[in-house]
């Protein structure tokens, strides 16, 4: 059976502000710009999204002499003059339901450059990930919007503060994971009707030192849970996945076919079947079926996509099964 789900869309957006200090730490008021928005290049919503440097992970400032508007094809500053010589990371801020049936969670990360390190007249701003990948940039501004420039002489000191915001379908219990797409699906027993729910950003398990965004999949097999949400069992391949963007803010995420022979497992009671699953699939991988959210507490946890069928399908022992999923983003 193949299943889709409807597009999903995923926003990012941001803003930085500069800030000009003297060697002695006075602060030179006349330079300072404020929370300028800029553009989430396609390449840098898919890094935000879909890698492991994702929104929350290390990257450094950039700064030019360019004079043309930044926008989403964009792969570097219009004309680099100096990048931060150090990185850093951000924590995630709590999620903001929207109240729509998404969330927002924002990140916020100041790169300061050394004393003397920019030094003459500089006229755009930019994020790149640890990768170069352009992430975020946009020409300064005025107050009114205007393209304008700041000079840093020898004996200053350039900060920036970046901030990233990215809106995504929500799941942060008690709130029930969001509804992308439905459909019916014929099998030798009966038909039954399917929901797809779409995960939150992040998976719970964390460690001291990275988050993990569910959609930067580890595995990809395909594990069955039933109507007590607990898994009962799994397959596939832990490479069956592929994700592709084409350049222009289409993400697609192809879980590939894969086939549970007659022996893997019998069931009357597929109620979910989860894509992006750990081959280990009853490890902590349950599911609350009030919220339709995965338990993602052990690092090779973290299920992408649920599907719900009603009423549950049926395996016997003499039946395969083969299950494919696919996925499409607007990034």
């Amino acid at each position: 059976m193949l299943l889709k789900t409807n597009k999903v869309n995923l926003k990012s957006k941001g803003y930085y502000s500069l800030s000009v200090y003297k060697a002695d730490g006075t602060e030179v008021l006349e330079k300072k710009i404020d929370n300028t928005p800029n553009v989430v290049t396609y390449n840098g919503a898919f890094a935000l999204f879909f890698t492991t440097q994702n929104l929350l992970g290390s990257m450094t400032t950039v700064v030019g002499t360019g004079t043309t508007e930044i926008v989403r094809s964009a792969t570097s500053l219009g004309s680099q003059l100096a990048e931060s010589s150090a990185a850093s990371s951000t924590n995630r801020s709590i999620e903001v339901d929207n109240g729509d049936g998404t969330s927002t969670i924002t990140a916020t990360r100041t790169n300061a450059f050394s004393l003397g390190q920019v030094v003459g007249t500089i006229s755009e701003v930019g994020l790149e990930n640890l990768s170069s990948v352009f992430i975020a940039g946009q020409l300064i501004k005025d107050e009114f919007g205007n393209p304008t420039t700041v000079t840093i002489l020898s004996d200053e000191q350039l900060i920036v503060s970046y901030t990233l915001e990215v809106i995504f379908p929500n799941g942060t219990p008690p709130v029930i994971a969001t509804s992308i797409g439905t459909g019916t699906v014929t099998t030798p027993t009966g038909s039954s009707d399917y929901t797809f729910y779409q995960q939150p950003l992040f998976s719970d398990w964390a460690n001291t030192s990275q988050t993990y965004v569910r959609l930067q999949q580890h595995n990809r097999a395909y594990a069955v849970i039933n109507s007590s949400g607990n898994p009962t069992a799994g397959w596939g391949s832990s490479t069956g996945a592929i994700t592709n963007h084409n350049g222009t803010g289409e993400v697609t995420v192809s879980y590939t076919s894969q086939t549970a022979s007659p022996s893997d497992f019998s069931s009357t009671d597929i109620k979910y079947i989860i894509a992006g699953s750990s081959i280990s699939y009853d490890r902590d991988n349950g599911l609350n079926t009030t919220t339709k959210i995965i338990n993602s507490s052990r690092y090779s946890n973290r299920g992408t996509l649920v599907c719900e069928f009603t009423p549950a399908l049926t395996k016997t022992s003499s039946d395969s099964m083969t299950v494919e999923m696919s996925q499409v983003f607007s990034i």
